[in-house]
């Protein structure tokens, strides 16, 4: 029995090791023993009542309670070099009950081989990495989010680029709502699911399967979100520009933070008005883009256009929607949108 429960232990090491994802360095310190710093506490149930009675039409939603930090390698976390060469920055972040964190680097340039990823202190979630080619004009980097209210940040560089770092950790966001999750601030079981198609009784959405894939929920600021679109130019060449309302408050300051989600929907037609619909969704968060410059906004119109840092991922199968400029009245139309930072739907 007890070379059973050995070989047990045994095995149950070696999977463990070979679970953990290769983009994680192989440290010696325990991670256990890396510096923590943990936020203030904060009422979920507080800050939720306070945007209920806040949110009105014309303001952009709040998901996330901003906390304001000073973070850097040279400050805080434990640095260890490796057998290879490598040195590994490592900090972990604790805000306790928080749905998921997001973290806003207002100073970001990593050097070239370097590399820098988020992940869970499970391991079980990873985010990254971010490389020498999210390094930008405007020095900032905003992160997705990251489910759970406690995560590690790690950099690796070569040793001897240790000193060409630039990281300046200055907001950590607390998510009280839950974004993309369900909430009390879901959105209406009368909306429709966007997979939904004629052979669910909705075949008038099958004639916008295109404009549905320039569609995105956002988050700027590390703490409020809206829907925008990815938008044509006139030369029809796919630049990254997009669109979206002059109140969700994107301007020049702000647009660095943009984070875009793409292909965030639910993979069944949930019908309208059922208790399904109403429900959760089982969308996935892990495509996106980060960082904008802005180019223009019109308060008249609710009107803000931006540009994106890098191209629109791969993977987003993304669609340039077009424009008309002309007096002709189109003969039908949909609102494609993330109501309450839920699943893509139509209302």
């Amino acid at each position: 029995m007890k070379n059973f429960f050995l070989f047990l232990v045994c095995l149950l090491t070696v999977f463990s090791a070979a679970a953990q994802d290769n983009r994680i360095a192989k440290t010696n310190q325990p991670l256990a023993e890396v510096e923590q710093m943990v936020m203030p506490a904060l009422s979920n149930k507080a800050l939720l009542s306070a945007e209920e009675a806040a949110r009105v039409p014309g303001r952009a939603p709040r998901y996330a309670e901003t906390m304001d930090v000073l973070i850097t390698p040279a400050t805080h976390g434990n640095w260890e070099t490796l057998d290879n060469g490598r040195a590994v920055w490592r900090m972990r972040i604790l805000s306790a009950k928080a749905k998921s964190l997001n973290l806003g680097f207002t100073q970001y340039f990593m050097p070239h081989g370097g590399t820098l990823i988020l992940y869970s202190e499970d391991m079980q979630k990873v985010m990254g990495p971010f490389t020498p080619a999210d390094n930008e004009e405007h020095e900032q980097l905003w992160t997705p989010i990251l489910p759970g209210d406690a995560l590690v940040i790690e950099v690796q560089v070569a040793e001897e680029m240790k000193n060409a770092l630039q990281l300046e950790l200055t907001s950590i966001n607390h998510d009280f709502v839950g974004f993309g999750q369900p909430s009390s601030l879901m959105s209406g079981s009368c909306n429709l699911d966007v997979i939904c198609g004629e052979a669910d009784g909705w075949g008038i959405v099958d004639g916008y399967r295109d404009i549905i894939q320039s569609v995105a929920v956002i988050s700027t600021g590390g703490g409020t979100f809206c829907t925008g679109f990815l938008v044509n130019t006139v030369r029809n060449d796919c630049a990254p520009m997009f669109m979206t309302a002059n109140h969700c408050g994107i301007g020049p300051g702000a647009a660095p933070s943009l984070v875009t989600y793409w292909n965030f929907f639910n993979s069944t037609c949930r019908q309208p008005n059922s208790s399904a619909s109403g429900g959760a969704g089982d969308g996935m968060l892990n495509d996106f883009n980060t960082g904008s410059v802005h180019l223009a906004s019109y308060g008249p119109s609710d009107m803000t256009i931006v540009m994106m840092d890098d191209p629109i991922s791969e993977t987003a199968n993304a669609w340039f929607a077009g424009w008309d400029a002309t007096d002709v009245v189109p003969q039908s139309a949909i609102a494609v949108h993330h109501p309450s930072t839920d699943e893509k739907r139509i209302s």
